[in-house]
C-alpha cells in the first residue's frame, strides 16, 4: 500500500512539474484536499500540533488521491493521521464549496516540485465522543500531540495562511459566531 502511495506521489509531482513548467506558465494549481473538523458533544473541536512543526496547530487533513472523493479522502485521512474508524464518528456535514488558499512563500519554495502553490480543501464536520482515544500512531506520526479546545482556539492557532479557511468552515458550520471573534 505504501510503495503505491509512494509511486503516485512521484509520478504525480513528475506530472505536476511538467504542467507547471511547460504548459501552464500562468495557470495557477491547487492541491485537491480533505480537512476534515472532529468535533464533540460538548462543542469542542480536536487541535492537533504537528510533529514536524512544533507549535503549529491544524486539524485533520491531506490530500484527495485520483479515483478517490473528498470524503473518502476524510476518511481515510481521519484514519491514517488519529486512528479513528468510521464506527468511532458520525459523519455531521460537508461544506458545497471548496476554499482555497495559498502556501505561505517559504512552503511555495519548498514544493515547487509539486507544481501547486496552495490547496483547495474541502472541508468536513465530524462528531466524535469526548473520550474518545485517538491513535497518533497509526501510520506515519503526524501529531506530537491532540487536545480538545474552542473552535476559538483552532482559528486563532491554526496557521496565517489556513486561518481563512478554517474561520469560514467553522462559520458554516455553525461551530463558530463572527463575534466571537472580534
Amino acid at each position: 500500500m505504501h510503495l503505491r502511495i509512494g509511486l503516485f506521489r512521484f509520478v504525480n509531482s513528475i506530472f505536476s512539474f511538467i504542467r507547471s513548467r511547460l504548459f501552464f506558465k500562468k495557470q495557477k494549481w491547487y492541491r485537491p484536499n480533505a480537512t476534515v473538523i472532529v468535533s464533540n458533544e460538548k462543542g469542542q473541536v480536536l487541535l492537533c500540533e504537528r510533529a514536524d512543526r512544533p507549535g503549529s496547530v491544524q486539524t485533520v487533513q491531506g490530500g484527495i488521491e485520483p479515483n478517490e472523493t473528498p470524503e473518502q479522502a476524510a476518511r481515510r485521512e481521519l484514519k491514517e493521521e488519529i486512528g479513528l474508524t468510521s464506527s468511532q464518528y458520525e459523519m455531521k456535514a460537508a461544506l458545497i464549496q471548496s476554499l482555497r488558499y495559498d502556501w505561505s512563500p517559504r512552503t511555495q519554495r519548498q514544493l515547487a516540485h509539486t507544481g501547486y502553490c496552495g490547496q483547495e480543501p474541502h472541508f468536513f464536520l465530524i462528531e466524535t465522543p469526548s473520550t474518545t482515544k485517538f491513535d497518533l500512531n497509526k501510520y506515519d506520526r503526524e501529531f506530537r500531540r491532540v487536545w480538545w479546545g474552542s473552535p476559538e482556539d483552532l482559528v486563532r492557532l491554526s496557521w496565517s495562511y489556513k486561518r481563512p479557511g478554517t474561520e469560514q468552515a467553522l462559520l458554516g458550520f455553525g461551530l463558530l459566531e463572527k463575534k466571537k471573534l472580534n
